[in-house]
């Protein structure tokens, strides 16, 4: 599939051409050499005429499996220099580390441009040979090795994944970009996590890259835009600060990872102010099954399972406001729905955004319905210690809100809700939610799920996503789109091209009668104010759909007066938008304030 490009935010920052990959020498069956005693933890072992630097954990014992990485000096350096430099296992008990030494004065990188090539050194073969030898030393846990390297060496590890990926899990490059000879022959023959950390005043390798006839290099950005989509990453990169002048630019698809870790002010050293590396990578080669998540995002844990919960305005006072998002007209509904509203309402209150099971960074889960969020959000507030608050619900998220009322309003000080454009649980609406597609999905779901594990929808949802940015964009309103978190949102929704997640859409959208008809058996809320926003959106469906407009006229019609009886019976508010759009929380982030406010200020 070809991602294409969206006004340069949703697009990969380079495209390079693919070239056949650069093969290693054939390998020598050196069998394991004796151990010569260097020190109580390190020892240096002869493998044919080379040697590598065997460095073992503190406690390490005998009947215990281990990590493997391999740590590789910069030119000119050595196993005694990188070990110095590093001490990876000084950090950690879990790995055993091999320091291996270059044959020549710098590692064959990959570039075809240095001594090592022109001299036939077979540096990718001595590694593999070194994973071989260690591995009948010592018990390795099945595919976990690892490739760290410091200057030449982080080009070395480069070339390591690019053609060692079926013998590496993982690798991480300090102080280098990546040379566009290996740019341009890379073909990983199987995706690798990658993690590059990089000073950006860099004066020997420069961050920026440089042109040169013989050994060209592509800036740190590039690299990684590139590295990412060898490993056919999602497109849009999720941009974080990690501290005082460190920065991240983090590529992901769904399983590996590639990120750029860039040190304002650093120079070509291996530590720098404020970032241990050493501890940095050991930390990200320990959390490669772990999403990397966005800013003021974090994974709240419920009963085994995880949900995405982002959370702003933390020091305001007073109700916690918790949104939920609802499908749109393509039945998609995550936190990115809130990529505005959410820093909106959180220059006054605690505003927090939740992804339901297989959406956004969730856990995946085949149980997944509107109905079962109530429960879900229940023990996500409890385990955020909230016990005032005020529900915000878009589109069919009124399902888990009413669930939620009924089954919770007990336990919290919920001191109101407000719903946008709700689902109405009345003949005439209930047919048109339950016709197509939810009944198309609900009779070919298990074809429909195989089909999807195979990709064959995956360019039509990024054709939706492009669309859905387009209109997203034209509805934000001048004064608030400062606000706009389009980052947030281009990742969030991004999500939605993995696998896994269009299978929760399916299972969802198959779903959804089910949920409806639980919805339809609730009593109206009673004891809490229930506003409601009201929009027109159906306007334009009565427009595009002649032949069935008089059900759709119905269908509005029902959900007005429905909308009306529920805010009055409740003690609400109802309030109606002319020519508006669907996606309220976009184009009026100030009427759904102001209708906050107003259920605040009824419980003063």
């Amino acid at each position: 599939m070809k991602l294409r490009s969206l006004g340069g935010l949703l697009a990969l920052t380079i495209t390079l051409f693919t070239l056949s990959a650069c093969s290693s020498s054939d390998k020598s069956g050196t069998s394991p050499s004796p151990v010569a005693p260097e020190s109580p933890d390190a020892q240096t072992i002869q493998l044919g005429d080379r040697t590598y630097l065997l460095a073992l954990p503190d406690n390490f014992s005998q009947s215990k499996a281990y990590k493997l990485l391999l740590a590789f000096h910069g030119s000119g350096g050595d196993s005694a220099g990188m070990r110095s430099l590093s001490r990876f296992e000084r950090h950690s008990s879990d790995y055993i580390v091999a320091y291996p030494k270059s044959k020549e004065v710098e590692w064959n990188e990959g570039c075809d441009c240095n001594i090592a090539h022109r001299k036939g050194a077979d540096d990718l073969g001595f590694i593999e040979q070194i994973i071989a030898d260690i591995g009948q030393r010592y018990t390795i846990q099945e595919g976990e090795v690892y490739a760290a390297g410091f200057s030449q060496g982080a080009l070395f590890a480069q070339n390591v994944a690019c053609n060692l990926g079926h013998k590496v899990k993982a690798i991480a490059g300090v102080a280098a970009p990546m040379s566009r000879q290996l740019a341009l022959s890379c073909a990983m023959q199987k995706p690798v996590s990658i993690m590059m950390v990089h000073g950006k005043a860099d004066g020997v390798l420069p961050y920026q890259g440089s042109t040169h006839a013989n050994f060209g290099l592509l800036s740190s950005p590039d690299a990684i835009a590139r590295l990412a989509a060898l490993n056919f990453s999602l497109p849009n990169p999720m941009l974080k600060n990690l501290g005082p002048n460190v920065d991240l630019i983090h590529y992901s698809n769904g399983k590996q990872k590639a990120q750029l870790v860039s040190i304002k002010g650093g120079a070509h050293t291996w530590q720098f102010a404020g970032f241990d590396t050493t501890t940095r990578i050991l930390a990200f080669f320990g959390a490669l099954e772990q999403p990397e998540l966005p800013e003021h995002s974090q994974l709240i844990e419920v009963e085994g399972q995880k949900f995405h919960v982002r959370a702003l305005g933390l020091s305001n006072d007073g109700p916690a406001i918790v949104l939920l998002p609802g499908f749109n007209y393509n039945y998609s509904a995550d936190s990115a729905w809130f990529a505005l509203l959410q820093p909106y309402l959180a220059r006054h209150y605690r505003v927090y955004s939740m992804d339901r099971l297989g959406n956004g960074f969730s856990d995946a889960s085949e149980e997944v319905s509107f109905g079962r969020v109530a429960q879900d959000l229940n023990g996500i507030l409890n385990a955020l210690n909230e016990k005032e608050l005020i529900v915000v619900a878009f589109s069919n998220a009124s399902i888990s809100a009413s669930q939620f009322y009924q089954h919770h309003h007990a336990d919290i000080n919920l001191r109101g809700m407000l719903w946008i454009d709700p689902d109405i649980p009345l003949p005439n609406s209930l047919a048109l939610y339950k016709g197509y597609p939810a009944d198309w999905y609900l009779a070919n779901l298990d074809a429909l799920l195989p089909h999807l594990a195979a990709g064959n929808w995956t360019e039509r949802t990024w054709q939706k996503l492009v669309v859905e940015r387009e209109e997203v964009a034209a509805l934000l309103p001048e004064q608030s789109a400062a606000l706009m978190d389009w980052n947030f949102f281009d990742v969030l929704s991004q999500q939605r091209l993995l696998v896994g997640h269009q299978q929760t859409r399916a299972r969802e959208i198959a779903g959804y009668s089910a949920d409806l008809d639980a919805y339809a058996a609730l009593p109206l809320p009673a004891s809490v104010p229930v506003s409601v926003i009201d929009s027109d959106f159906e306007e334009q469906d009565i427009q595009n759909n002649p032949d069935n407009a008089k059900a759709l006229r119905l269908w509005q019609q029902e959900g007005s007066a429905w909308s009306k009886q529920l805010a009055e019976f409740s003690g609400g508010q109802y309030i109606s938008l002319e020519q508006a759009d669907h996606m309220v929380m976009f184009q009026h982030p100030e009427v759904i304030q102001q209708a906050i406010d107003w259920l605040v200020a009824q419980g003063q």
